[in-house]
């Protein structure tokens, strides 16, 4: 499938000089007038198009999240953040925890910008075996790897953090400086992904170091793009173990090993990127192999970046993307972006091969308040009973028979998701989410809250993730179509996943 290339990190590379010229230092300290989080807290969860079950920050800019990690009961969430403004700039790696992936509390900045730069996206992980040597008394370390972005002499390169207080402070290790060098392919070289192997007892990074250059560039012969992986056995020395080149790479990597069909004892490893291609294969601690085949995770106009949590429980592998272009500065919030909603993610098989599925995390069953359910109805007699239903926050599912039904039009709170019978496709917006009959059936999942429309086709086998403002005077949910056919559904109302006044 054609690349869906976002031009954002084009536009930020532009930025750099103008923010960190006005906003940052040249000196190896944090740059501590970014702690503005105390300036947060007369801020509530209560505007009429914040998110009540998507993760947003108090006020100001949000994009990646970074440093998804689980240890001692709480779910840590970094993010991108703009700690002085509404807009992309300052990055800083902002934090959030929860107990449960749905109601989350926002802390204090966690790593703040020094030495004439930014800090640039990356993941965290425990330091179970205290490789570090950081560990203090019985609570393990928690390890953040990121890019620092430097505007002289141009080149970023790969830092390390660390916290010995479970996430609530961290320090620099090696004042900040490279773990990892600029490896000469990119100035911007960024993203670093690390965890520990087991099998080969090491450490392992994996880096994104080179776009593609393609024909529409114009800049000489087609080269892939290129994912760097490294080895550690102390996390301060890395070793270039291989490389992969591939056209579809490009910022934000993450790299998973999934069961297939829920078999432990047959797992592949899925590496994905920001705009979440993915290839499925062997990983054996340096190479990773693959058939070449080429997935996509999301298809949706407003899903990028996503991360997993390391370090998961209870063996679920969760994700969560950053719902770029959530323009809510365009509604006069405090806020601007949004996280969306979690979701796990599973190899089956498919008739056309090993395919990754997702499906909301069911602690979102603990924001459940009213349900509605109709089994086996015709759809002029649902549409009557739908029009009692006055919703606010909603889960609802649908299931057909398109080759009775024919076409339908699904609409909840004014937003209308369409299926195609002929085509085996629902539409939402213009966007297109493949959907053929199951046993003769199709179904849809569809998450709506106040800031977007997430839909999960038979079984989260597609995905599509949307930004949407929903007319907040408009709470109701029809459904119409031509045909003949029975059409059951499930809606479930839910409450805030917020602390309300």
């Amino acid at each position: 499938m054609k690349k869906r290339k976002d031009t954002l990190a084009l536009v930020l590379a532009g930025l750099i000089a103008a923010s960190l010229s006005s906003t940052l230092h040249a000196s190896e300290e944090p740059v501590q007038d970014m702690q503005t989080f105390p300036s947060y807290l007369d801020v509530g969860y209560d505007q009429k198009h914040r998110p009540q079950f998507h993760f947003t920050s108090r006020k100001n800019w949000l994009n990646d999240p970074n440093g998804m990690v689980y240890y001692d009961g709480e779910y840590h969430l970094f993010f991108q953040h703009n700690p002085k403004g509404n807009r992309w700039g300052n990055m800083t790696w902002a934090h959030a925890v929860s107990k449960d992936m749905v109601h989350w509390e926002q802390l204090s900045h966690a790593i703040l910008p020094y030495g004439g730069g930014m800090i640039f996206s990356g993941t965290a992980a425990v330091d179970h075996n205290n490789t570090l040597g950081k560990q203090k008394g019985d609570t393990k370390t928690l390890l953040a790897s990121f890019t620092k972005a430097v505007h002289k002499p141009d080149r970023y390169y790969q830092a390390l953090a660390y916290s010995t207080d479970k996430g609530r402070s961290f320090e620099l290790f090696n004042e900040g400086k490279a773990i990892v060098p600029n490896q000469g392919f990119d100035r911007s070289e960024r993203d670093p992904k690390i965890f520990w192997h087991e099998a080969s007892k090491k450490w392992v990074m994996i880096l994104y170091v080179k776009r593609a250059v393609t024909e529409a560039d114009k800049r000489g012969p087609i080269a892939p793009g290129k994912v760097r992986f490294f080895t550690s056995d102390n996390l301060a020395d890395w070793e270039v173990a291989s490389d992969f080149d591939r056209n579809w790479v490009f910022e934000c990597m993450d790299f998973v090993h999934l069961p297939v069909d829920g078999d432990l004892n047959n797992k592949k490893w899925l590496l994905f990127d920001a705009s979440f291609d993915y290839e499925i294969g062997e990983f054996d601690g340096t190479t990773f192999t693959t058939d070449k085949k080429v997935g996509l995770g999301d298809y949706g106009k407003n899903y990028y970046a996503a991360q997993t949590f390391n370090n998961s429980p209870d063996g679920r592998t969760v994700v969560i993307g950053w719902m770029r272009h959530s323009d809510f500065n365009k509604a006069r919030m405090p806020f601007n972006q949004q996280m969306s909603f979690p979701t796990t993610m599973e190899l089956r098989t498919t008739p056309d091969g090993v395919h990754l599925f997702r499906w909301p995390v069911k602690e979102i069953e603990s924001l459940y308040t009213k349900k509605h359910e109709f089994s086996n109805r015709p759809i002029e007699k649902l549409t009557t009973e739908l029009s009692q239903i006055d919703a606010d926050l909603i889960d609802a599912s649908i299931e057909f028979e398109p080759k009775k039904t024919g076409d339908i039009d699904w609409t909840l709170r004014g937003l209308k998701v369409g299926y195609d019978a002929d085509k085996q496709v629902f539409i939402y917006n213009g966007a297109r989410l493949a959907a053929p009959a199951v046993n003769g059936k199709v179904k849809l999942r569809v998450l709506v809250d106040r800031g977007s429309i997430e839909l999960f086709a038979n079984d989260g086998a597609a995905v599509a993730t949307h930004f949407a403002l929903p007319d907040p005077k408009n709470r109701k949910i029809s459904v119409s179509g031509k045909g003949s056919g029975i059409v059951s559904m499930v809606i479930n109302e839910l409450k805030s996943s917020w602390p309300q006044k």
